[in-house]
């Protein structure tokens, strides 16, 4: 056995090496994001013309639960969302083949494509490329496009790499219309012209002396150079050349976004993960690829690669966590040490600990689970609770031996014999009490959505390393006892000071509550009844706030606000940051807009700003949310921007849980936008007024300027012209068209048409565009068509079909749940026009579906313990009395949270699902034993049977409850560190119900027994009165 277990611990130890490191178990629910380029579109074109049609396609197909999108200036980006437990891979193929049946109703050229498989926690790293002003823009962004994006590609467990900021190349032909004109050459003409002159075609073969030669028609320019003399047309004036008509140049396409780093201008590189990557191993293969970039960075740049690093999150938790599990253990090793004054007891019973955890390791490898702070969280949280089962086992085997020497040597059992007896002694009561303590657990595992991604490690790692440490106190410890506890032993009947001064306390407690027993249910019923009470009164929340060691700023300026005009905000906002010491003591990253290919679908009018939290060197750390305050304090001073402060993986948490990122989410819906914005003003400024509401902000989702060309029929027929040669003239003109690209080494650029800078100035440039008829001559455009400036709407959302506007707030000083229900309560007395509702949606509404499902499965829970004690004791009061303990462990518990200002969140509630079970296990090691006094040793149904039942359990049970809740003084020690946020409050839960229903276990019990027990306990113990 011992051999066995010896080899356990090295496999296990070898196992534990390999595992993958995150910060949270895997949290990626299937979603799928369709992104749809509609360059130069308004969002209500794109939302008929596109969005519809791949909306319509992705409804009702298998494993769909929620389709949203937004369709926005020149971008449709659908999110299709699917069930829990579905393989992503299967459902990006599911909706490709939806894709395929919507194409053909799609306008020509727009083809939607699928944002990369990545995780939600996947924006693993954030590095800055920036200039010393020697490097422009443009060398900037081609060399982070071509150089380092590749190169961070190769890595293995990368899933993409998007850059924004600087300025990317683009060869530009930009037409003269006057030139066109005194030239009669139409813009359409050129460009039909320039492709066919810009491409390479096949040629087929030649076949030489047995040689095979490959033909290449050559049309696609290396230099820029070689189309300025392309003929456009010939005639009566001679050649008309491409550069009579037109200047080509080198310019930059038109941003969509920028960057920067504190107030300078960069290139941001975001790195994003597959979903089954290790963080920590690919972060380290990012490095040693970073590292080699920079030694080949041209001269005048710099590499930044400290603006956000996950890895840092990930390393502080599970090191805080491990530290936690570190002290825990070392505070139970004290315990047992005090109580039983042995060192040889101690090493036994302490080996359950090393072997139970090795144990859940080896599972977690089979089962594919990370070493996260969830998974090590379990073990955290059981590591008291690990050595209980040999605690019981080794001391009844230690009292059995002591016992057993005190006898004659001719009435000694041999010690075969008696490990054997003392172990079966305990045997039900160990299993029972593991089962029962591990029932309590299995609500875990039906939680639904990211509530139970993320508490089903918790659950996993206490079942198994709980499992674990029963089978090893049956086993190994009876074996151990067998080697160790050879020879002399203290005498039977003499313990530890500390043991004989507990056992004389308890004394006159036990008695006077055998000898009231009406009294002391009565006093632990009103008790029981007021937690119960007052825990209704605890505040609600759904997940305590993380402490990521970051803060992120979401910057929002009017819808209509230009890039430029962000991108100061931005740049405000984060000098105002730097304000803050622990802001100011790190860098600072801010980007505005979007990249090409993101699939964060953020207008030119948002910014997004992010440092890390340093504390400044000799300064004494400040609490999260002390740095929080003042970050929105400085936040509230920029003018002209609407802030959200947030952290990045709590804002992706939130946006997986609601579809946005703040934590309440009020989802209005109808047909009408304009309805939809006034409702929405209304409801902002209600919300605004709850106290404890921060961060609110109504969706930006108005109405913005456009210069809207409608061509007049009648008078294109005045001159020969067709609308669609007008329009396609207009756009080629206005938006560009790409040609064809420019090769240039390794690098390509696209070659783009369009009209010279000067013609999108103002509206006058634009109506004096001239147009060429097919007579020659030339008509400016508001000759033929209407010009008008107007509004439209800057982005159209949809939620299952359905057009919707989102307020939004987050909490901070009160709880989630009674905020929410004051909203709710002030909006339910808004009237609304038919057809427009409204749904309270964010983290609340998991909250209660969460809470739905765990209330109902732990009344299961319940009534299954009770039928599983009820059937083992065979008697319905004895399993009534062993489950008393509950209520008195919820007095404890919500003593604790009320003392620690916690509220009843989904932490908490998991905690008082394992106390139940912990709770339980007290009083079946009491009721086991006095059947064992009554049945095998011949004491009588009496208060002094009682009383002695309790004093030898005493050390049991005494030790069993310190050993958990010491082991879990380093949780409850922690509040905010970073890693434990969620740890907390299930710790501070099972640590205050313990203390109650210990030290009520030795009242309640005992009187609970004398007035009900007696029948089942007589029967149990073969003694049923007559």
């Amino acid at each position: 056995m011992i051999i066995g277990a010896l080899i356990l611990s090295g496999y296990g130890l070898i196992t534990a090496h390999k595992l993958p490191i995150d910060v949270f178990p895997d949290m990626n629910r299937p979603n799928v994001t369709i992104l749809s380029e509609v360059h130069g579109y308004a969002p209500e074109e794109i939302e008929k013309l596109v969005t519809f049609h791949i909306e319509s396609a992705m409804n009702g197909a298998p494993g769909v639960v929620r389709v949203r999108s937004i369709s926005s200036v020149g971008l449709s980006m659908v999110m299709v969302e699917f069930d829990w437990g579905l393989d992503v891979y299967k459902c990006r193929q599911i909706v490709q083949e939806r894709l395929q049946m919507a194409q053909e109703k799609l306008p020509e050229g727009i083809t939607p494509t699928l944002a990369p498989a990545s995780s939600v926690t996947g924006e693993i790293i954030r590095i800055a490329l920036t200039s010393d002003g020697k490097v422009t823009p443009v060398e900037l962004r081609s060399f982070a496009d071509w150089e380092i994006r590749p190169r961070l590609l190769t890595v293995q467990g990368v899933a993409q790499v998007f850059t924004i900021g600087g300025e990317a190349r683009e060869y530009q032909i930009l037409v003269d219309s006057a030139a066109m004109a005194r030239y009669s050459v139409s813009i359409n003409d050129l460009e039909e012209t320039l492709r066919g002159a810009t491409l390479n075609t096949p040629g087929g073969f030649i076949f030489r002396e047995g040689t095979e030669l490959l033909i290449r028609n050559i049309g696609r320019p290396e230099q820029i150079a070689e189309i300025k003399d392309l003929v456009i047309k010939t005639g009566g004036h001679g050649s008309v050349r491409l550069n009579d008509i037109a200047d080509i140049v080198e310019g930059k396409k038109i941003p969509r976004g920028t960057a920067g780093l504190n107030e300078q201008d960069a290139v941001i590189i975001n790195v994003l993960k597959q979903p089954e990557a290790n963080t920590l191993v690919l972060t380290q293969k990012l490095d040693e690829e970073i590292q080699a970039i920079k030694k080949s960075l041209p001269k005048g740049m710099t590499l930044n690669d400290q603006v956000y690093r996950q890895a840092r999150f990930i390393e502080v938790a599970v090191h805080n966590v491990i530290e936690a599990v570190r002290d825990g253990s070392i505070l139970v090793i004290i315990i047992i040490l005090v109580f039983l004054m042995n060192l040889r007891m101690s090493f036994i019973i302490l080996t359950s600990i090393p072997l139970s955890v090795i144990s859940t390791l080896i599972v977690f490898s089979w089962f594919g689970l990370s070493v996260n702070t969830m998974t090590l969280g379990g073990i955290a949280v059981a590591v008291g609770e690990l050595v209980d089962s040999a605690i019981v086992g080794a001391e009844n085997i230690y009292r059995r031996l002591r016992e057993n020497s005190s006898r004659p040597p001719e009435e000694q059992k041999p010690l075969f014999n008696l490990l054997s007896d003392a172990t079966a002694e305990v045997f039900g009561g160990i299993v029972l009490g593991t089962l029962i303590a591990l029932l309590v657990v299995f609500p875990l595992f039906a939680l639904p959505g990211i509530v139970g991604k993320i508490f089903s490690p918790i659950g996993i790692a206490y079942l198994v390393s709980n499992f674990t440490s029963m089978l090893v106190s049956i086993t190994v410890t009876p074996v151990l006892c067998s080697y160790f506890l050879k020879g002399r032993l203290p005498e039977y009947g003499r313990d530890g000071f500390v043991v004989r001064g507990l056992k004389r306390m308890i004394e006159p407690v036990v008695l006077s509550s055998v000898r009231f027993p009406l009294v002391v249910l009565l006093v632990g019923g009103l008790l029981a009844g007021w937690a119960l009470w007052k825990a209704t009164r605890v505040g609600l929340d759904l997940l305590p706030e993380f402490n990521e060691g970051s803060v992120f700023v979401i910057v929002m300026s009017p819808p209509g606000t230009d890039l430029a005009t962000s991108s100061r905000l931005a740049k405000a906002t984060a000098v105002a940051m730097q304000s803050v010491p622990e802001i100011a003591a790190s860098v600072t990253g801010h980007r505005s807009g979007r990249s090409e290919g993101d699939e964060h679908a953020h207008a030119i009018s948002q910014s997004d700003v992010e440092a890390e939290i340093v504390t400044p060197e000799g300064k004494k750390p400040r609490t999260l949310d002390e740095i929080q305050d003042d970050v929105r304090a400085a936040i509230g001073r920029v003018p002209g921007a609407i802030t959200e402060l947030s952290q990045p993986i709590s804002h992706l948490i939130s946006h997986l849980i609601g579809g946005a990122r703040s934590e309440v989410i009020v989802k209005i819906y109808g047909p009408d936008l304009d309805v939809l914005q006034e409702i929405g003003n209304r409801f902002h400024e209600t919300i605004r007024t709850v106290p404890g509401v921060v961060d609110d902000y109504v969706e930006q989702q108005m109405l913005i300027p456009q210069i809207r060309i409608v061509p007049n029929d009648l008078e294109l027929s005045r001159y020969g012209l067709h609308k669609g040669d007008v329009l396609k003239a207009l756009e080629i003109a206005l938006q560009g068209e790409v040609l064809s690209q420019v090769q240039s080494g390794e690098r390509y650029f696209d070659l783009t048409l369009r009209g010279g800078d000067s013609l999108r100035e103002t509206e006058e440039s634009i109506s004096n565009y001239l147009l060429t008829t097919p007579s020659g001559s030339q008509i400016p455009l508001k000759a033929v068509a209407d010009i008008v400036e107007d509004v439209g709407p800057n982005v159209i959302n949809h939620e299952n079909a359905r057009r919707r506007l989102y307020v939004l707030c987050n909490v901070s000083g009160r709880d989630l749940g009674s905020t929410v229900e004051e909203i709710t309560s002030k909006l339910s007395q808004e009237e609304l026009p038919e057809g427009y509702s409204w749904v309270m949606g964010g983290q609340y509404e998991q909250l209660l579906e969460s809470g739905r499902v765990m209330t109902l499965l732990f009344l299961i829970t319940l009534l299954l313990m009770f039928a599983v004690l009820a059937a083992e004791f065979r008697s319905m009061p004895l399993a009534v009395i062993i489950m008393l303990n509950i209520p008195q462990a919820v007095i404890g518990a919500v003593i604790a949270l009320i003392v620690t200002g916690t509220s009843l969140n989904m932490g908490a509630v998991v905690g008082f699902v394992a106390l139940s079970g912990i709770a339980a296990r007290n009083g079946i090691l009491l009721i086991s034993h006095w059947v064992t006094l009554i049945g095998e040793e011949g004491h009588p149904f009496s208060a002094e049977t009682l009383l002695l039942g309790c004093k030898e359990r005493l050390t049991p049970v005494l030790m069993t409850a310190l050993t958990t809740t010491l082991g879990l003084i380093p949780l409850v020690l922690a509040k905010g560190q970073t890693g434990k946020e969620i740890l907390y409050p299930v710790a501070v839960v099972i640590f205050g119900g313990l203390i109650s229903s210990t030290l009520l276990d030795f009242t309640v019990t005992p009187a609970a027994a004398r007035l009900y027990g007696r029948k089942g306990i007589l029967r149990l113990a073969g003694k049923e009165e007559a």
